[in-house]
């Protein structure tokens, strides 16, 4: 009996600390993933200043827009392929504004037409085939990707005028 008293206990302490450290690595790895992630967004923002002190104002504003973009992209990505239950124990603060973040961008997207297009992915004369083969799959990612947004920014509310992109008028 005591034999079985110790597997038991000891399988019970193996399980505990299993999942002790994998909430703890999780923990962790969003730490880690979000120190160096601020890491390259200063390294990006030394390049905005300078626009900014060069008057070069179109290239932030872009990057702006862009972000807007890649904003809904993510929240469509979120919906459809995210992990609400994780999403709740690890990001409630992010989870409980996550609507509010959507509207507020579509919002902004009503007046300002869309500027992300797939145009940077078609073919350039002089390309090789490796580079023609990476555009084309890239090309076909970045179509997906319009056409996520362009969903979520339909099913709240934005209109057709505002779903075409400024720089290509797709």
């Amino acid at each position: 009996m005591n034999t079985i008293k110790s597997i038991l206990v000891g399988s019970l302490f193996a399980v505990a600390g299993f999942c002790v450290g994998t909430l703890y690595g999780a923990q962790e790895g969003v730490k880690n993933l979000s120190m160096l992630e601020q890491v390259a967004q200063g390294a990006l923002a030394r390049h905005q200043l300078a626009s900014i002190q060069n008057d070069q104002l179109d290239s932030v504003k872009h990057l702006f827009e862009l972000n807007i973009d890649m904003g809904i992209h993510r929240y469509a990505l979120f919906r459809q392929e995210g992990n609400e239950l994780l999403a709740k124990a690890f990001f409630p603060e992010y989870l409980t504004e996550l609507e509010n973040y959507i509207v507020l961008m579509a919002e902004y997207r009503k007046d300002h037409p869309m500027v992300y297009n797939s145009d940077w992915a078609q073919p350039v004369e002089g390309d090789d085939e490796a580079t023609k083969l990476w555009r084309e799959e890239r090309y076909l990612e970045s179509q997906e990707m319009l056409s996520k947004i362009r969903a979520v920014l339909r099913d709240h509310g934005v209109p057709e005028s505002a779903l075409t992109s400024k720089a290509s008028g797709h």
